[in-house]
Formats: C-alpha cells, sequence, structure tokens
C-alpha cells in the first residue's frame, strides 16, 4: 500500500505498538492490547514480525524500537499526515460563494447555483442541485455572494483536445500541420486555449492569428476543464505527457474523468 499510509492498517497498528512502547517502556502486552482494542494475541503476533522486520529488538530484556523503527516511524506517519491534509483540503466545508447574478437578485432571496461555461450563475428562485441565499442585492451581471449552500453544483467536466508538436530535432511547429491543427480546433470550439511551451504557443499563433503567451498551463487547463470549459493544450511531448498526467492524477484522486483525445500534428 505505498503511498496510501491511510489504508495501510497493518503498519498505522504496528507503528501504534511502537509508541506504547516509546511511552510506556515496561508496559506489557495485555496493557498495549487494551489501549489499542485488539486481542494480546494480535500484539503477540504483531512484535513477533515486527522483530524480523527490524524495528524492535531485545534489550534487556524488554523489547525497544530500533533506529529503523523509529526513522519508518517518522516516515509514515508524516506521509499519513500529507494524506489526511490533502483529503481535508478537498472535502473542506464551503459556507459561502460568490457568483454571477442570472437575473436581479434580492438580499436574503433564495437562488439555485448552475455552472455555465465555466462561470458559476445564481437564478433568483430557480431550481438546482445546489441553492443558497444572495446575502445582498445584485443586479443581472453583478457579482453577489451567496450564503446558507446547500447541495453540490451540476456539473459537467471539459474536454481536452492535446495537438502534440514534433519534437524541436524534427523541425518543432515549422514542421507541424497548421491545417490540421486549425480544424481539430475549430471542431472543438474550446473555451480556452492553452500554450504548454515555447512550440506550443508558435503552433497556436500560426492557427488562431493570434498571439500566445505561457503561463501556468497545466494549472489553468485543469481548473478551466473541472468547471466544464473545453480546452485545447498544445505543446511538444514533454508538455502534452504533463498535461495528461495531470488529469491521470484528478482520476486517481478524486474520481472524476476527463475526457481528452490526442492529435499529433
Amino acid at each position: 500500500m505505498k503511498g496510501q499510509p491511510l489504508r495501510d492498517l497493518r503498519r498505522n497498528t504496528e507503528l501504534l505498538i511502537l509508541i506504547e512502547l516509546i511511552e510506556s517502556p515496561s508496559a506489557r502486552l495485555k496493557e498495549i492490547a487494551a489501549r489499542l482494542e485488539i486481542t494480546v494475541q494480535a500484539v503477540s503476533q504483531y512484535m513477533t514480525a515486527m522483530k524480523k522486520e527490524g524495528l524492535l529488538k531485545e534489550q534487556a530484556g524488554k523489547l525497544r524500537p530500533t533506529r529503523k523503527g523509529m526513522q519508518i516511524l517518522q516516515e509514515h506517519f508524516t506521509s499519513l499526515k500529507q494524506e489526511v491534509d490533502a483529503t481535508l483540503r478537498r472535502l473542506r466545508v464551503i459556507d459561502t460563494c460568490v457568483a454571477i447574478a442570472g437575473k436581479d437578485v434580492s438580499k436574503g432571496q433564495s437562488v439555485g447555483l448552475v455552472m455555465e461555461d465555466g462561470m458559476l450563475m445564481a437564478y433568483p428562485g430557480s431550481e438546482s442541485s445546489s441553492t443558497g441565499a444572495a446575502q445582498e442585492a445584485a443586479s443581472e451581471g453583478d457579482d453577489v455572494l451567496i450564503g446558507q449552500l446547500e447541495g453540490i453544483v451540476d456539473m459537467e467536466l471539459g474536454e481536452l483536445l492535446v495537438i502534440e508538436i514534433p519534437p524541436e530535432s524534427e523541425g518543432g511547429s515549422k514542421a507541424a500541420d497548421i491545417a490540421k491543427a486549425k480544424g481539430k480546433i475549430e471542431q472543438l470550439s474550446p473555451g480556452l486555449l492553452v500554450a504548454g511551451d515555447i512550440a506550443g504557443a508558435s503552433l497556436l499563433s500560426k492557427s488562431t492569428e493570434e498571439f500566445f503567451t505561457i503561463h501556468a498551463p497545466i494549472e489553468s487547463s485543469m481548473s478551466a476543464l473541472s468547471k466544464g470549459v473545453d480546452v485545447a493544450f498544445c505543446g511538444g511531448k514533454e508538455s502534452t505527457d504533463q498535461m495528461l498526467a495531470a488529469v491521470a492524477d484528478l482520476k486517481r484522486e478524486s474520481g472524476y474523468e476527463i475526457k481528452w483525445r490526442v492529435v499529433k500534428t
């Protein structure tokens, strides 16, 4: 279970035993078992396995944590804290949010929240999977603070088009099929065009006749995709691989799956 310390119940129990031995060096098996709410037999079996692994050693007739045991204890609980912190960030409770008023809103009026083209909209009196109450009056098009949030906003993830450019050793954007790239972009009609690197910026400029800069390409792409905005991401293999890795990470960590396809030019 490497990389998932929260789910590694066996390792967690072993390290809790180590902590008991550190805090109470004279503790007996029965006392440790009672504190951990497991059987004495289970504690004995854990300790036997821990001795074989080199986490415990006999010293003056008693079991003591080894240097290896102390190191693993520190590393594991550091990883555990990081995993728990990351989970809490994903599950944090949001009491208020800011949305765009879809129509004129009165203070205290109930609103339905929906995501439209990557923008959170608030419609007074509208039925929605996510609702709230306006904390201030606002005219249509104004930003408005919404409180008393309930439910989860229904939202479809955006679609990702990855345009991979030939390596610089083979000509980079100069060797790319500009017409093909332009056609694929027009077919998707994305809400956001992102240059992953200099070659990507060059190809996008040639395809759209607009100037592109490189600024947090992965982060901006993922932010847009998570809000339902279609994205065309253009760059060399290293950049496109990083983009697809971010998509894979999102699926692994949250279960959300972004539809994507790669076009080589």
